[in-house]
């Protein structure tokens, strides 16, 4: 049999199982984690009962991930218990007692009876508190459920714990089957069961070991009017175990959605120059939410504004580039869609240099998007481009010099925040006039941007969001998807019982003729940025722009019937290259032709269309940044916007810069 070995966790092949062997030290590691897991979710299942009656109080943040010796873990132990169970209640003293006994264990079999112990008190608990709905449950394996085929055995001989798993169903590779078997569980809709729940933790240990990396299994953010299911992605946002106790647990709660981890904790309500409106959260906690989430839907990260050590951003400059660079690229290894970086703080010349220098120092492919977050209650110094800088107060300014000093640094992505010093903020949606917002991601999609609003969205706000044509909002924090005390700002369990509400209103809200005559536009613009559209779509385009900013659903409706052949393009799922390749070779006259002669067409679409046959999504990457279609549409957006002239953000290229002096 085989066992881990430093960092790597060898696999035996057999003819139709997969097999490892587990030691008795990483044994009672993972024994722990699912014993502080199945802890975790009896508090998450308890406070949302307790809150049904009363408010939720808390005094500390939500827990860090730190490695303690055995005297602090009683401790924790005993804290968290006492959080959950009300004084004489004989439960906590026997689910006390089996955590010591995981502690001092040194036998693997009793480790396993010792869990089995715990989930069927767990299983006891809910039903004395009288839970029976499987949302407020949350994760607790039961041995009764079917599984996917995977089992564990002990041998006692050797004190070892052997993991079996079918190799034609979950593969060889054991983090991908790990993976693969937390998708099963999630389409059946069923708990796991104790040997998946093992693997599971199992493979936290070995992510936690540095074994993770590019062999996850993950999805792109995709195209704006060109992603599969809708427009507007909700980006359900935690640190992260309410991701994993919670949104991954079900198909339906990922379907247009986004899992984004983020920690938007803000203790004791502190102002933004003390605290950021949301931090970075722990790359453990991201890389366990990969684990769950695997290709069923994009995973993103925030990164955070630059970090200050003198507060001087000439003399920072190389520290904060370069942390900042590790920490996205540690994302991106994990397979992260998109990483978000704070613009706050920075002027416009310093940003777009930032942005410049992040591009060339993070280490990520084609399809993993950098995002620039722009707050839009703090004052912007623009100083860009300008004989003297000048101070941008309203917020139509500031998104819209966003937009392109976002698109001048190179980013795919950018996000306009409505943070403030409250907490929770005021919704982004009335910060700005639904006519600012539509124009503002309008003028984003045509230069190929990806857009996304973020602050104090409640079930109501989500509606105005997705009639604005947005590529994705923030939700979650205070009162959407955690319990927060309103005095301390503390943070409770996740509430991803809300996120059915959250999908349904906006896909009400998509549904209308507003919501379908904003995601045409969103793909006209896409196309017009490609120079896929012909003259009369560019016309219709415009049009159709003019009717959702004046809310003409008559006019909007006929405007989407004219437009069918558009609409009926096809998505684009994991492919955004391919299908922007497709959509040039068979335009009807598009308008990026316009700008090379036919010899140079010819060439390009004879080399496209056999790339498309191949499905070969690598090459047409490559064909993508080289010449003609490179130089083509270099002629064509300094025609179209000439603004942007001054620097082409189309042929950027990393280049080594001597130092300021």
């Amino acid at each position: 049999m085989s066992t881990f070995c430093g960092n790597a966790l060898t696999v035996q092949r057999m003819s139709e199982t997969c097999s490892c062997s587990v030691g008795v030290a990483k044994v009672k590691k993972v024994a722990l984690s699912c014993f502080q897991a199945s802890v975790l979710n009896l508090y998450n299942v308890r406070t949302k009962i307790r809150c049904a009656k009363a408010p939720f109080k808390s005094e500390r943040e939500l827990p860090l991930h730190t490695v303690v010796d055995s005297h602090v873990m009683y401790q924790c132990l005993e804290e968290r218990l006492s959080q959950i169970f009300e004084e004489g209640e004989e439960e906590r003293k026997t689910l006390c007692n089996l955590g010591h006994t995981l502690v001092e264990e040194t036998s693997v079999k009793a480790m396993i009876k010792t869990l089995s112990d715990v989930y069927s008190l767990c299983w006891d608990l809910v039903s004395q508190w009288g839970v029976n709905d499987k949302v407020f449950v949350g994760v607790l394996p039961t041995p009764s459920a079917p599984n996917s085929g995977v089992n564990t055995e002990t041998d006692s001989q050797s004190n070892r714990l052997y993991v079996h798993w079918p190799r034609e169903l979950l593969g060889h590779d054991f983090l991908q089957a790990a993976q693969r078997m937390l998708k099963v569980v999630r389409e059946e809709g069923r708990q796991p069961t104790e040997a998946e729940f093992f693997v599971q933790h199992l493979a936290y240990l070995h992510i936690s070991n540095g074994g993770w990396g590019s062999r996850s299994e993950s999805r792109p953010l995709g195209t704006p009017g060109f992603r599969p299911h809708t427009q507007t992605y909700m980006s359900l946002t935690d640190p992260g175990d309410g991701h994993v106790l919670g949104t991954t647990r079900f198909c339906d709660w990922m379907k247009g959605a986004i899992v984004h981890v983020e920690h938007l904790e803000r203790p004791n309500h502190l102002p933004r120059e003390n605290i950021e409106s949301y931090r970075i959260p722990s790359i453990v906690d991201f890389a366990r939410v990969r684990l769950h989430v695997g290709a069923s839907a994009p995973t993103t990260y925030f990164v955070g504004r630059a970090v200050k050590d003198s507060g001087n951003f000439e003399e920072d400059f190389l520290k904060v580039v370069n942390l900042t660079a590790a920490a996205a690229s540690a994302a991106f290894f994990l397979g992260a869609a998109e990483c978000k970086v704070s613009m706050e703080g920075l002027t416009t010349a310093q940003a777009l240099r930032y942005m410049q220098a992040l591009r060339a120092q993070v280490m990520r492919c084609k399809n993993q998007f950098l995002s620039a977050a722009w707050n839009l209650n703090q004052i912007l110094t623009d100083d860009f481009d300008k004989k003297e800088p000048v101070k941008l107060t309203e917020r139509m300014d500031i998104a819209m010099r966003a937009v392109e000093i976002t698109s001048l640094g190179g980013f795919d992505k950018v996000t306009w925040d409505g943070a403030s010093d409250t907490y929770p903020s005021k919704c982004i949606m009335y910060q700005l006039k639904h006519e600012e917002a539509l124009t503002i991601v309008h003028e984003a999609h045509l230069r190929g941007l990806v857009t996304y609003f973020s602050a104090g969205f409640k079930f109501n706000e989500i509606r105005h969001a997705v009639w604005a044509g947005v590529d994705g909002i923030g939700i979650g924090g205070a009162q959407v998807l955690r319990y927060m005390d309103s005095q301390t700002g503390m943070h409770g369990p996740y509430m991803e019982e809300n996120i059915t509400r959250i999908l349904n209103n906006r896909d009400e809200a998509a549904a209308s003729y507003r919501g379908k005559g904003v995601q045409l536009l969103a793909r006209l613009d896409t196309m017009y940025f490609e120079g896929s559209l012909s003259r009369p779509e560019d016309a219709l385009r415009q049009k159709l722009f003019a009717a959702l900013l004046s809310a003409d659903e008559h006019e909007i409706e006929k405007l989407v019937a004219s437009l069918a052949r558009t609409s009926a393009l096809p998505s684009e799922g994991t492919l955004p290259h391919l299908h922007r390749a497709k959509r040039l070779v068979e335009a009807d006259k598009p308008m990026l032709r316009e700008f090379c002669t036919s010899e140079e067409w010819e060439r390009l679409e004879l080399v496209l269309r056999a790339l498309i046959v191949a499905r070969d999504e690598a090459n047409i990457i490559e064909e993508y940044d080289s010449a003609p279609w490179l130089t083509v549409r270099e002629k064509y957006r300094m025609a179209q916007c000439p603004r942007d002239s001054r620097i082409c953000y189309v042929r950027q290229a990393s280049f080594t810069l001597p130092s300021k002096a």
